[in-house]
């Protein structure tokens, strides 16, 4: 949970700066917004969420997690664009592109726990294969 409040946080407050102080239009904003916080967000999930050090697993980790946050993005900044459509500038655009992200936050979420169960299971195999 923590990873996900620094994300969002993030996200959200570069999102507002670029819309609301720089005058930037909503969909810009969102885009640059997800772009400066993917790369933490990826570092941060592999380290705290996964538990997962050393090389990078392009079938496991790189893939599934990059695919998502391109999917995040498209979401996130279409809510964030109609918002900045019907409201303007502001919070409301903000509140748009969590919404969007919300919704692929649930899939994500779902779907990477279950890429790493297996990692997890296979680790406890081998604690208690050692414990024998």
């Amino acid at each position: 949970m923590g990873v996900s409040v620094v994300n969002v946080l993030n996200h959200q407050v570069v999102l507002f700066i670029a819309n609301t102080i720089w005058g930037w239009p909503a969909g810009w904003s969102n885009v640059f917004a997800a772009c400066l916080a993917a790369g933490p967000a990826y570092l941060l999930s592999r380290a705290w969420v996964w538990e997962v050090s050393g090389k990078h697993d392009l079938r496991k980790e790189v893939l599934p997690f990059w695919i998502l946050a391109v999917v995040g993005l498209v979401v996130s900044t279409a809510f964030a664009a109609a918002a900045g459509r019907i409201f303007g500038a502001g919070i409301l655009v903000n509140l748009g592109s969590l919404v969007g992200y919300f919704i692929v936050w649930v899939g994500k979420f779902v779907l990477l726990g279950r890429i790493f169960d297996d990692r997890a299971e296979r680790k406890e195999a081998e604690a208690n294969a050692d414990e024998a």
